[in-house]
């Protein structure tokens, strides 16, 4: 539990946010503005970040006087009391690790256990006093029954097609690099070619999947059976190690919590005769039957099941009486009795819980099953802001709404209808923010010259603002729009990036002449977008931004070249600096007119003013700085679409909680009450909270989480039975080629 404490303050990457520690993550960051706390344990609060630290210092401190003894109820009380406090009250951080829900029932457990009465400072301070040195057995059978019950649910778990017919999702997991590159500086090429083909083979992750099932369902039965106890705990470490050393690296303490807890399976003296071997060492003379059956079977280890571990010999602390009080019997028949029935019951749920995570908590499935997710997406349904009329137009109250006039119109980079959108438009991009650009092929049916787009341009600014624009620029492509950034990186030292962003120039030349397929294409763009995005965000001075300006609208997200000119209009009075990082457009200074008008105009009415109207691609996770907490949206690619009001999850979320919220069904529709709930606290009216959110499960194809036309703010939530909103797995068997091309699914 000290270490787990220490785990707490230190970078994790499975703590989702680079470079964060789990308490930022989870409890103590900035961007924290709510949590997530198991049902039932609402009324529990988050502490304040002191008082946090605060508790994982008392945990760090009660794990080492718990081990050592000391004022042992109190330590074991304080190391479960806060352990049970952090796995609680932020479920996001604990309900995927079944290794955390261990660490609360057995601490939890061992509260009510006499377990400082040998080797421990208690028992030395109390010697005079010659106090019992023995424990009653009921101890030592419920944390074996314990540890039983969450290795066998954990084989039970793997028993589906994926697991036994396609060996997922541990081939995935063998895919990534972290499986072999650890090792690869100490061997040769060929070694190191060889190693890969051995482990990245299907054949292999097959053994591990059939030798991770068999394991899980047979090790406490074997480490309960004294002729093969042995053999049991030479398994536990050979599973743990592999674990730790081969396939993950975001498992924490795990492997060392599962080998040291399997000691309780042996005899409760065996501290006393493995001091008493190490101090006169020698080797039992096997059975030579179970040695030869066993070394056949099992090469090496199996060997082992040559030797019985022998019973303890009786001595004068065995005779002591233990009373068993009135509720200790109860109390170990229910708990062991309540373990094993719970991971069982979404077998009496219809659907397949492994999507629909219908009776899948406390279920021990640790590693069991991958997912990815889609971002989700909330949508929200409030008539008094819009509606239809009888005669089928869309009426957008803009009295009732309390964000700028603004509609962002969703257009498709790569297929966007420039003719469809006004002359002067206005678009958000990422990195780059808001920006005002003339479109020649808008207002039109020809096509203008640069000539007449910037005399076109001057005559519609004058008009609209009395001026002429401060400066006006033709676009350029997006290799032209880099080089100064690759100009900057080599100044400044930085080679690698340079020659990365290099090699990424040389790719956008090729995309601009058309020499790459679409699919490395989409992957090059993709990842110039993901090095653009980092160099951004440690770029303090706001040098990056400017440079990337110029380029072709839309270039970074996939909008081909047009042979025609696009202008960039450079008018700082049309900007509000407010030292925000992204540019946006001053909504008080920005003038309306037939300019900046579209055909979509003409089956809208608005109430309360005309918006202005910001055409966006996929901004990404950049949305939570460039938009507001809610907005209104349209689509240009189905202009018969009624706007809808779109909740930016991400300005009120963590990226853990985003990811989490995506993927699972019921933390969804929490997250839309409170969407809901905020909604009539600022409107005074409960607004109906309607969610899309896409799941892949084992490479399967993604497919809809919830019924996008239920109202989550009020469905009701079933826990032992089916809920109708949530979908069913679609899928039964795992597409052939999604096998093939699996590595595309590794990812959050």
């Amino acid at each position: 539990m000290s270490l787990e404490a220490y785990a707490l303050c230190r970078p994790n990457p499975a703590a989702i946010s680079t470079g964060l520690t789990s308490l930022e993550t989870y409890y103590t960051g900035a961007d924290i503005k709510f949590h997530f706390p198991y049902e039932g344990f609402e009324w529990l609060p988050l502490f304040p970040a002191p008082w946090i630290y605060a508790l994982v210092a008392i945990q760090a401190l009660a794990g080492v006087t718990m081990a050592l003894g000391l004022w042992y109820r109190a330590a074991a009380a304080a190391a479960f009391l806060t352990w049970a406090y952090l796995w609680v009250v932020e479920s996001t951080r604990t309900y995927w690790q079944s290794h955390y829900y261990l660490e609360v029932l057995v601490t939890f457990l061992m509260i009510w256990m006499p377990a400082a009465r040998r080797y421990s400072v208690d028992a030395w301070l109390a010697r005079g006093r010659n106090p019992p040195q023995s424990v009653p057995y009921w101890a030592l059978f419920l944390l074996r029954g314990q540890l039983v019950i969450a290795y066998f649910y954990a084989g039970v778990a793997k028993l589906n097609a994926d697991w036994l017919l396609d060996a997922v999702p541990v081939r995935w997991f063998l895919a990534k690099a972290q499986v072999t590159a650890p090792y690869e500086p100490y061997l040769t090429p060929a070694q190191v070619e060889f190693v890969k083909g051995i482990l990245h083979s299907a054949g292999f992750a097959f053994f591990i999947s059939y030798a991770g099932v068999l394991f899980d369902l047979s090790i406490g039965f074997l480490l309960l059976i004294r002729r093969t106890r042995i053999f049991g705990m030479l398994l536990m470490v050979l599973f743990h190690l592999t674990n730790h050393f081969l396939i993950f690296d975001d498992i924490g303490w795990f492997p060392l919590l599962g080998v040291t807890t399997a000691l309780i399976f042996l005899d409760a003296d065996w501290p006393e005769r493995f001091w008493n071997w190490l101090r006169r060492p020698y080797l039992v003379k096997p059975d030579w039957n179970w040695f030869a059956a066993g070394a056949i079977l099992f090469p090496l280890i199996g060997a082992s099941l040559g030797w019985k571990l022998k019973a303890s010999k009786p001595h004068a602390q065995a005779q002591e009486h233990h009373g068993l009080g009135s509720c200790v019997a109860p109390f170990v028949v229910v708990w062991l009795l309540w373990q094993a029935l719970l991971p069982a019951r979404h077998y009496w749920i219809p659907g397949d819980g492994r999507i629909t995570y219908e009776g899948q908590s406390f279920s021990w499935r640790l590693k069991t099953d991958m997912r990815h997710a889609f971002a989700h997406q909330l949508f929200l349904q409030d008539t008094a802001i819009i509606s239809r009329d009888e005669a089928g137009h869309t009426r957008i109250n803009w009295n009732e709404w309390r964000g700028d006039k603004v509609i962002y119109r969703r257009v498709t980079p790569g297929r966007i209808n420039w003719s469809q959108l006004p002359e002067i438009v206005v678009l958000l991009e990422p990195i780059i923010g808001e920006r005002v650009v003339y479109n020649p092929l808008g207002g039109s049916d020809t096509v203008r010259t640069e000539a007449e787009s910037r005399e076109r341009l001057e005559r519609v600014w004058q008009e609209l603002y009395g001026r002429q624009p401060q400066f006006v620029r033709r676009t350029l492509p997006l290799s032209r729009v880099l080089e100064p950034v690759l100009a900057g990186l080599r100044a400044g030292g930085n080679r690698q990036e340079a020659a990365t962003l290099d090699a990424f120039v040389s790719r956008m030349k090729q995309l601009e002449r058309n020499e790459l397929e679409p699919q490395e294409a989409r992957k090059s763009r993709g990842d110039l977008l993901t090095m653009l995005r980092r160099l951004h965000a440690r770029d303090e001075n706001g040098v990056m931004a400017p440079l990337l300006r110029p380029m072709e609208p839309f270039a970074l997200e996939g909008e081909r070249n047009r042979s025609v000119p696009f202008l960039l209009i450079q008018d700082e009075n049309l900007f509000d600096e407010s030292g925000k990082q992204s540019r946006r457009i001053d909504r008080t200074v920005w003038k309306h007119g037939e300019y900046t008008r579209d055909q979509r105009r003409s089956s809208e009415v608005y109430s309360g003013g005309e918006p202005l109207v910001v055409c966006i691609g996929d901004i990404g996770v950049e949305g939570r700085d460039m938009l507001p907490q809610a907005c209104i949206f349209d689509s240009q690619d189905h202009p018969e679409r009624v706007p809808y009001i779109w909740w930016n999850s991400l300005k009120d979320l963590t990226f853990s909680k985003s990811l989490h919220i995506s993927l699972q069904a019921f933390y969804l529709r929490r997250y839309a009450r409170r969407v809901a709930e905020l909604w009539q606290k600022e409107y005074g009216r409960r607004p109906a909270v309607h969610a899309s959110t896409a799941v892949s499960l084992n490479g399967r194809p993604h497919q809809q989480l919830v019924d996008p036309n239920a109202d989550l703010a009020t469905v009701p939530a079933t826990w032992f039975g089916h809920n109708a909103w949530i979908r069913d797995l679609e899928m039964p068997r795992i597409p052939r080629e999604s096998l093939a091309r699996g590595q595309d699914f590794i990812g959050p």
